[in-house]
């Protein structure tokens, strides 16, 4: 049901009012239509990161009720799904990046998986104006903080038990810039 609705509005919706619809402007599925819970869920998170709680949309199948991974093939957002959390915060982009940059030796003494990540970062992420702290925040300066805030909300409902992932946006502009190209590439793969 929700992937043939997803596919009917990836199909009738360019790829900005898709993003718009489903992910930005909608109270998330995993909220189940509960705004006040929405609401105090992200002014929780908020508090902990130290940024305004507008700078947070939770996207993927978290927000949509099925995953928009192209190698997914639309799999239902399921008890074990993870949640993923857009942060759009300028300064922590740039204290982030500042750090991927300026830490080119520390790189080395990173595990490989860590290293990997953090090539990625140089060579493609940075381009869309995005920080993917899954395999990074442990390195970044305001990463323990940031470790410590996933482990609270994976505390509250919704969210209770599950894996949070933050990754850092730049501005609305890369926020918006990487989840059209994902959604135009997703619709390339379905309908050519």
């Amino acid at each position: 049901m929700i992937r043939e609705a997803l596919l009917q509005s990836l199909r009738s919706s360019t790829p900005a009012a898709f993003v718009e619809g489903h992910l930005f402007d909608r109270i998330p599925a995993i909220f189940a239509n509960d705004r006040t819970l929405f609401v105090n869920w992200k002014r929780a998170l908020a508090e902990y990161v130290e940024v305004d709680p507008a700078c947070i949309t939770i996207v993927g199948s978290a927000a949509t009720g099925a995953s928009l991974n192209p190698s997914k093939n639309f799999k239902p957002f399921d008890d074990g799904s993870d949640v993923d959390v857009a942060i759009v915060s300028p300064y922590h982009f740039s204290v982030g990046w500042r750090y991927l940059r300026m830490n080119g030796a520390r790189r080395l003494r990173v595990d490989a998986r860590t290293r990997i990540a953090w090539d990625e970062h140089v060579n493609r992420y940075i381009y869309w104006g995005t920080i993917a702290t899954d395999r990074l925040l442990g390195v970044l300066p305001f990463g323990l903080q940031w470790l410590n805030a996933i482990s609270k909300v994976a505390q509250l409902q919704p969210t209770l038990g599950r894996s949070v992932n933050l990754r850092i946006y730049a501005d609305y502009d890369s926020l918006r810039a990487y989840h059209v190209q994902g959604v135009r590439a997703l619709r390339d793969s379905h309908f050519g």
